[in-house]
């Protein structure tokens, strides 16, 4: 399994949180993960980080979230992005099921694929 360096979970339900946090870490899939909780905050995160540095490796995003969902995050991130040396591989955690999620997710490039919650570590073996 790859072992990333870093990663940003976006996600706003604590239980979601801690079960990510613990298989991320269980699998040794990165070294170091950061929770933040809505897009906003996600967002704010990034922005916090020096100018000119990296993003996070990986980027798990939830889609439903109050404040700033998931599409609002990777509408500000597309804004942003320039800031960073390298960009982040990010994969949508969601449960949906509807067609137009998918269709909207291959608008954004840095999106590599949905991930249904839970995370579990055959999900993480399949990043490479």
């Amino acid at each position: 399994m790859a072992k990333f360096t870093d990663v940003l979970l976006v996600e706003d339900d604590p239980i979601t949180v801690m079960v990510c946090d613990r298989i991320i870490k269980m699998s040794s899939f990165a070294d170091k993960v950061k929770s933040c909780e809505n897009g906003k905050i996600g967002i704010e995160y990034l922005l916090g980080l020096d100018e000119n540095c990296c993003a996070p490796t990986i980027i798990f995003l939830d889609i439903n979230m109050p404040i700033m969902n998931g599409w609002d995050f990777l509408e500000e991130f597309e804004k942003i992005k320039w800031r960073f040396r390298s960009l982040p591989r990010i994969y949508l955690l969601s449960s949906t099921v509807d067609p137009e999620d998918y269709k909207k997710a291959k608008k954004f490039p840095l999106v590599q694929d949905f991930i249904s919650k839970p995370l579990n570590r055959e999900a993480l073996q399949n990043i490479i």
